[in-house]
This record gives C-alpha cells, sequence and structure tokens, in this order.
C-alpha cells in the first residue's frame, strides 16, 4: 500500500492522489478520498482555504495508472458480487412482505438475515449508489426500494457517526418501512396515473399498517417501528398520519424520511419517469427544507453528492461532459468539464444535465 504524505496545496500537482477525505468548515465533504486531483480540483481547494493535504506517495507512472484504474466511477455497474446479493435480498423482502401481508410471521427471522446481508457491504458506498441509479423493473419497484431505502439509510447513520447496533436498526427501518404497503390493493399502488382522493388517502395508510403488523410481532426494537410509522411526517407538520413537527418526529423517521423521498424520486415510477441524481440534488435542496430535517438531509447531499464526481454526463445542448466539481452551495449545480473548457452551472443557468451515461 501506497505511503501517506501531508503535502502544502501550492506543491500539490495534477494526477497526485488524494489520501484522505478533505472536509470543509462546516463538515462537508469536499474532495473524497482516492480522488484523483486536476487543476480545477486544486485551484477550488486553495480558494477554500485547504493549505495542506494527504497524498499517496508518488509512484511509477505504471503503478499510478493501475490504482486509478482501480477506482470506482459513478454511473458504472456494481460488482457482479454487489448485483448478486442485490438481487437476492430483493426477493428475499418480496417473500417476506408478501408472507406478513397474509398473516405469516414463521418467515420473520428473514428480516435480520436481509439486514445483514446489507449490512455486510457497508463499506462499499459507491457500490450502493451505483445500484440505485441502475434502471430497475417498474413492477417490483416497492422491493427494490425497500432494499434501496435500506442502503441509503445506513450511509446517512455512517455519516451521522451513529453507533453499528443504530445503523443495523436503521437498515431494519429501511427495509420494513413500507411493508404496510403490502395491505394496499395493488390496482392502487401500480396504478399508472395520478391517484383520486380516495386512493390517495388509502395508500397514506400504509405507515399505520406497517406499524401494526410489525409491532404485533413484539420483535422490533421501538425505535424501528417509530420509522415505519412516521416516516411520512413533516418539519412543518405538513405530514401524515399524525401531523408531527420538528422534535417530535424521531431522528430514525427523519433518517428513513430523507432515504425514502431520495430514492423515489431517483427512480422509474409507473406514472412518472426517473429524475437524474443532480436534479433531484437541486430539489432536495431548494424544496425539502422545511419539510425534511435540515440537519439529516444536508449531511445526506453534502455527502451523496460527491460520489458523482467524475460523473459523464449529457447536457441540454447534446454536449457530453465530465463532472470535475460540486458546488456545496448548490449539489445540483456542478462544475463540469468539456475538452478544455470548465463549465460552472452555478453561472451558466441555460444549461441543465439531462442524463448521467
Amino acid at each position: 500500500m501506497a505511503k501517506k504524505i501531508m503535502v502544502s496545496i501550492k506543491d500539490c500537482k495534477p494526477k497526485m492522489i488524494i489520501a484522505e477525505t478533505v472536509y470543509n468548515d462546516y463538515g462537508a465533504v469536499v474532495v473524497w478520498e482516492n480522488t484523483v486531483l486536476n487543476r480545477l480540483t486544486l485551484m477550488q481547494l486553495e480558494n477554500i482555504g485547504i493549505d495542506y493535504l494527504y497524498v499517496y506517495e508518488q509512484e511509477t507512472d505504471e503503478s499510478m495508472d493501475a490504482k486509478i484504474s482501480e477506482q470506482k466511477l459513478p454511473g458504472q455497474a456494481p460488482d457482479d458480487s454487489f448485483l448478486q446479493s442485490y438481487e437476492k435480498d430483493k426477493s428475499d423482502i418480496k417473500t417476506l412482505l408478501l408472507d406478513l401481508s397474509e398473516g405469516e410471521t414463521g418467515s420473520i427471522e428473514k428480516v435480520l438475515d436481509i439486514a445483514n446481508s446489507v449490512y455486510a457491504r457497508n463499506e462499499q458506498n459507491m457500490d450502493i449508489i451505483n445500484c440505485i441509479t441502475q434502471i430497475r423493473n417498474v413492477d417490483e419497484y416497492t422491493y427494490y426500494h425497500c432494499i434501496n431505502v435500506s442502503m441509503l439509510a445506513m450511509l446517512i447513520g455512517k455519516w451521522l457517526q451513529l453507533e453499528p447496533i443504530d445503523i443495523h436498526m436503521l437498515v431494519q427501518a429501511g427495509l420494513l418501512h413500507d411493508v404496510g404497503k403490502s395491505l394496499i390493493p395493488g390496482s392502487i399502488i401500480k396504478k399508472p396515473a395520478k391517484l383520486t382522493e380516495n386512493e390517495y388517502e388509502k395508500v397514506k395508510k400504509h405507515s399505520q399498517y406497517g406499524y401494526y403488523l410489525t409491532k404485533r410481532l413484539n420483535r422490533f426494537d421501538n425505535r424501528i417501528l417509530e420509522a415505519i410509522l412516521y416516516h411520512h411526517e413533516r418539519e412543518d407538520g405538513s405530514g401524515y398520519p399524525r401531523g408531527l413537527n420538528r422534535d417530535q418526529i424521531p431522528l430514525f423517521a427523519k433518517i428513513v424520511a430523507v432515504a425514502d423521498t431520495y430514492d423515489a424520486m431517483t427512480a422509474n415510477r409507473v406514472y412518472k419517469p426517473k429524475q437524474t441524481p443532480f436534479k433531484v440534488f437541486d430539489m432536495m435542496q431548494n424544496s425539502c427544507f422545511g419539510y425534511l430535517d435540515p440537519v439529516v438531509l444536508n449531511t445526506f447531499l453534502s455527502n451523496i453528492s460527491h460520489y458523482y464526481t467524475g460523473s459523464v454526463v449529457k447536457l441540454n445542448d447534446g454536449r457530453i461532459a465530465e463532472v470535475v466539481y460540486i458546488n456545496y452551495m448548490q449539489y445540483g449545480k456542478p462544475v463540469l468539464k468539456i475538452g478544455d473548457e470548465y463549465i460552472d452551472l452555478m453561472v451558466r443557468k441555460n444549461l441543465k444535465i439531462e442524463a448521467i451515461i
């Protein structure tokens, strides 16, 4: 393993590799570990007052090229072993939810099995994020969604520096947060059009149904039950089922709410196409404050957005660009590079990211 050394920002050069994640004064990630430095990144780091960086000691060109090529890039398909585990977890949660909806409790141990499977991948952040952005079978949206929310809740728990036992319970809460939908008619859940007011009122019951389904099993920590019941409560009191606000909403429910919102907005649904992560960052940062807990939301956005540095994207004018820097003031409007040109989407408001390719 290459040695880590501290280097003055003025002595850093393009192609050096960051050895430790760099944070700003607010605790947000500026540059991730293993990022390959370029001129723009160095300029941005110097502008925000970073004086020193930990980088890997320079190696031969061959060994450095090998290290760069081994890095996982945003938009890449996850490893086969990760995908196999992911698909197995999806099938298992499908079986579990169907069993619970029919009153079967014999397979309840499967919750812990799936939670253990998800938690075992808690260091595979890039695989998790890449997996979530892959196209999913719309007809099985609910089951993929449960797995994705459990993985995202796990990441948020890590970024909030919660204890491992709490993070494991967050995984369980994510897996079970929509279990109540198994009691909602499929014709409503899979309806390819906007729900009527009456249908929407039925869907809103899923958090209560899920709470009672799991509570009667007498097997889960109360924080998991609260997350199932309250993950649609909102900071301003506009949520359901009880209209709780701010400090009345338990932390686990706040975390699952952020994970649930992000996955729902980045997924293809029967009634709407998926949004790009950058569009979702923009919507969550500018439209969800007041609805989602600001600390949890900002922790999530500041961390997950930087995993998309290096993404290759298509713009609304048809050009292909690389994401080279995330603006922490506007996570959905990064700095792009096309050839030798740098484009700041905070300045070039006529340009938008249409897709990650």
